[in-house]
């Protein structure tokens, strides 16, 4: 309904009379794009969510991650954020001031500026960033640009849905939460780093959120105008989370996804249904999608270790077919 609404909207603005506007509504990237002068471009996004975990500091933290992971996917290097927040006047205000906390040392980690931000009263407490970056012009990384037969990497292990869905239910293990939390927390700088250091080899990005595997895959694969094959065996898993998936805690973002993008899915071997629903399963600060040129995927995969990103993987394959398609092999 939203990529509906959101079409609509893109139909009622006319971004060719707006050149220095490089990335808006005409396509669903992470964030947009406003030309500034031949060598920087900024960038433009937000995001913000009610709790997904119950410490206040690692929510704020990880939340700060998520939206500054938009800037990351773009190619570009975070500058400055302002909170955005939605607090009950009721709630202890030494938990705004953790969750607030949380996202200053996220930001600062950065490298960027927090400077100030807004609160509305809400009966549910939210908490997220509007975030500032800068990129090249010539160096931007868009979800539509992958080519016939890149490698797909992928930069985070996958689960942090069912397992944030597992703590909400007071169903999971703490080492399985603190191992959680970790994916969670970590920016995606050294994914955006790698990228940069291959690029222009890297030919699309984009990071795996709240759409799940295949709902972020499906848009990279439908704005390359071609099919992506997808190794289930390949995909890497947060530590725990695939019992959590088999116990069947799946959030109702989970579903939703199946129910919208499993009909642009093909399966080529059976899955159990725990399995397939993994793969719809909305991410909270997930990984960076990288499409890679074949030839240079080592290069990326070195580069990342290189930045400290040593459990990045190849997951897929971008291949010649209809628009969109995803197949499970």
């Amino acid at each position: 309904m939203l990529g509906d609404i959101l079409d609509t909207l893109g139909d009622q603005v006319d971004e060719e009379q707006h050149s220095d506007l490089l990335v808006g509504l005409s396509s669903p990237d992470d964030a947009a794009v406003l030309r500034i002068d031949d060598e920087k471009a900024l960038i433009f996004t937000a995001d913000f969510f009610a709790p997904v975990l119950d410490d206040p500091y690692s929510y704020g933290s990880v939340a700060a991650a998520n939206a500054l992971s938009d800037i990351y996917a773009m190619g570009g290097v975070p500058q400055m954020a302002i909170n955005l927040v939605a607090w009950p006047d009721d709630m202890e205000p030494t938990i705004i001031e953790a969750v607030l906390m949380g996202g200053l040392d996220k930001v600062r980690e950065a490298g960027a500026y927090l400077a100030g931000g807004h609160t509305v009263r809400d009966t549910e407490p939210k908490y997220g960033l509007a975030v500032t970056g800068l990129v090249h012009p010539d160096k931007i990384l868009r979800i539509g640009g992958a080519e016939h037969g890149d490698l797909l990497v992928l930069t985070k292990p996958l689960g942090s849905g069912v397992m944030t869905t597992a703590l909400k239910e007071a169903k999971i293990d703490q080492r399985h939460l603190d191992a959680c939390v970790a994916v969670m927390n970590r920016l995606n700088v050294s994914g955006s780093q790698a990228a940069n250091a291959v690029y222009p080899h890297v030919h699309a990005a984009t990071d795996v959120t709240g759409y799940g595997l295949v709902g972020h895959a499906y848009e990279m694969a439908d704005g390359a105008g071609c099919s992506i094959e997808l190794r289930i065996d390949g995909l890497p898993w947060i530590d725990g989370s695939q019992n959590y998936a088999k116990a069947g805690h799946f959030s109702g973002g989970a579903i939703a996804n199946r129910k919208y993008y499993e009909k642009y899915v093909v399966y080529k071997r059976e899955l159990e249904d725990w399995n397939a629903m993994m793969l719809f399963d909305p991410q909270t600060s997930g990984g960076l999608l990288l499409s890679v040129g074949a030839e240079h995927a080592h290069d990326l995969l070195d580069a990342l270790n290189r930045y400290g990103n040593e459990d990045s993987c190849v997951v897929g394959e971008v291949v010649v077919g209809e628009a969109g398609k995803i197949i499970i092999v």
